[in-house]
């Protein structure tokens, strides 16, 4: 059953009010029986219907489904420019993927976002909860001319875009747990993933993939995630994810058109006012064991920099987990 015919069903119970049955049918131009297989579809992507004999059905939750045409209204006139284009996808493995099967030279400023993500994926091959209409899930294709030594701090400047969109949604008090985990309260909001490929020609073509939880069901606590969460919604009533959408792609834009002129210099002091974790005692568990120590900031690569005793260990985001410590 295709994703497209739910989503349809879907704006068709976007309202406050019960739909019956013949009403849903005539608008989709379909049987009432099909209504029922769509409603029972919508089941399996975790979207609560309610249904009451004489009344019909409605979502248990409206939906705020993300709207292509309203997001590229709203950008702003250099993200426009830049943008090579938007599409906004039902329903995919993962947006991140979803770029990369482009051909490589139709990558850069390419934007996907997706409802719904069967196969999202976090840092080190996490699973990403990915719950149908309810977070963003967006990815954005940049290609740099050349690859550079600050490269590695890609992470962080997408990690420090993504801050910025929630600030500017009414957030407060959010920080980045290197590299690119956005926290809030010690409560996960979201993550960054950001995969790379150098080509033959020296040239650095980047997915930089962003995931924010903005209304999180309640039930998501009773699934497979494994730290504890927040949404946007639970802090800032009302969050719309079309306008997070759209402040997000124009953060994105313009960080990442920064970083290729300038490198990451003038990032450092927004990641300093932003960094969760430094003068805090830490766990870093790398490929070769634990390390225990105080987050001292990080270097100019972006690598983070543990004090252990008196020895200063250099770490990059590919090689460590962190958590809090529990010991001293």
């Amino acid at each position: 059953m295709s994703t497209a015919d739910v989503v349809e069903l879907v704006h068709c119970l976007s309202t406050d009010r019960y739909r019956v049955l013949e009403s849903i049918a005539a608008e989709l131009d379909c049987s009432p029986d099909r209504v029922v297989e769509l409603a029972a579809a919508m089941a399996d992507l975790d979207i609560e219907t309610e249904f009451v004999v004489g009344e019909g059905y409605r979502l248990t939750h409206p939906l705020e489904l993300l709207d292509q045409n309203q997001i590229l209204a709203q950008v702003n006139e250099p993200t426009r420019d830049k943008l090579s284009g938007l599409r906004v996808i039902a329903s995919l493995d993962s947006t991140n993927l979803a770029i990369q099967k482009l051909p490589i030279e139709d990558r850069h400023a390419m934007a996907i976002a997706a409802e719904h993500q069967t196969a999202g994926r976090g840092r080190r091959g996490r699973n990403w909860h990915s719950p149908f209409g309810r977070n963003l899930y967006l990815s954005l294709g940049w290609s740099f001319p050349r690859s550079s030594s600050s490269m590695g701090c890609l992470s962080l400047v997408v990690a420090l875009a993504a801050a910025r969109a929630l600030s500017k949604s009414g957030l407060s008090d959010h920080r980045i747990k290197w590299p690119n985990d956005l926290l809030l309260h010690g409560q996960k909001l979201g993550g960054c993933l950001v995969e790379s490929q150098l080509d033959t020609n020296g040239c650095f073509h980047i997915v930089a993939g962003v995931g924010l939880n903005v209304h999180m069901p309640e039930a998501a606590s009773a699934s497979n995630i494994d730290q504890p969460w927040t949404d946007l919604n639970s802090h800032v009533p009302g969050s719309s994810r079309n306008q997070l959408l759209t402040g997000l792609l124009d953060e994105l834009v313009e960080h990442l058109t920064r970083f290729e002129a300038d490198g990451f210099e003038p990032f450092r002091a927004q990641w300093e006012s932003m960094d969760g974790l430094k003068g805090q005692r830490i766990d870093v568990v790398t490929g070769t064991g634990k390390l225990k120590g105080i987050s001292a900031g990080i270097d100019g690569q972006g690598a983070l920099l543990l004090k252990v005793g008196e020895k200063m260990h250099t770490l990059h985001s590919g090689d460590a987990s962190l958590s809090r410590s529990s010991g001293t």
